[in-house]
């Protein structure tokens, strides 16, 4: 285990907010093209995709919305979460990945699925507990990375950490944030180990306290 000292002082924290906020993803950013696509189907397949948006919306407002493969989507950290849009006789809510349905289990008995597609019956709705499992599920396999910039997510899609890995190791500058979108903790790992100084910050932005790794 690494050898810690604190050394605690006072200071602001500036130009840091902006900074925090654009990683972060804290503002719900909505796109009109989503309204157009939905107002294109019949009253009757409308129903379901206000209904999942909304809950989408209710659920992760860290995500960003957009249009990807001409269906209404969710981002965050520009990698697709979710997808959704309307057919014939039914929706489909997609994952936007091959892998999460496979970790879902107890999917009621009216719902179609392949590897990366549920299909709902057009009087059917996904319930907000299973919306909050899939979520989740993409969620943690976006943050799955190796190698290269991580970002781990609190279930509102909002950001919990950022930083970078090496060969599965935190190796690099790390932030780590509460969720009430303030900066709690920044400082740098080398192969998986907190290395240098590591600040702690509080809730208005002020350094509080430094720690320093001895060895």
């Amino acid at each position: 285990m690494p050898a810690w000292t604190g050394v605690g002082r006072s200071s602001g924290l500036e130009a840091v907010g902006s900074d925090v906020r654009q990683c972060r993803g804290e503002t719900p950013m909505t796109d009109e093209r989503v309204d157009e696509h939905i107002r294109g189907f019949s009253d009757r397949q409308q129903a379901p995709l206000w209904h999942i948006r909304g809950l989408l919306r209710e659920l992760v407002p860290g995500g960003v919305e957009t249009i990807k493969y001409n269906m209404p989507s969710l981002t965050v950290q520009g990698k697709g979460l979710v997808a959704f849009s309307a057919f014939t006789d039914h929706w489909s809510y997609f994952p936007m990945s091959g892998s999460v349905l496979d970790t879902i289990e107890g999917l009621p008995a009216w719902i179609g699925r392949d590897k990366g597609t549920l299909r709902i019956p057009l009087e059917k709705k996904l319930t907000k507990p299973l919306v909050k499992k899939l979520v989740r599920a993409r969620l943690d396999e976006i943050s799955a990375v190796a190698d290269g910039k991580r970002f781990e997510f609190f279930d509102d899609g909002t950001v919990k950490a950022e930083g970078t890995m090496k060969q599965g190791q935190l190796h690099g500058a790390w932030r780590f944030w509460r969720q009430d979108g303030t900066l709690m903790r920044s400082g740098r790992f080398v192969a998986g180990e907190p290395s240098g100084v590591w600040e702690t910050w509080d809730r208005s932005g002020g350094l509080v306290k430094e720690t320093r790794r001895f060895g």
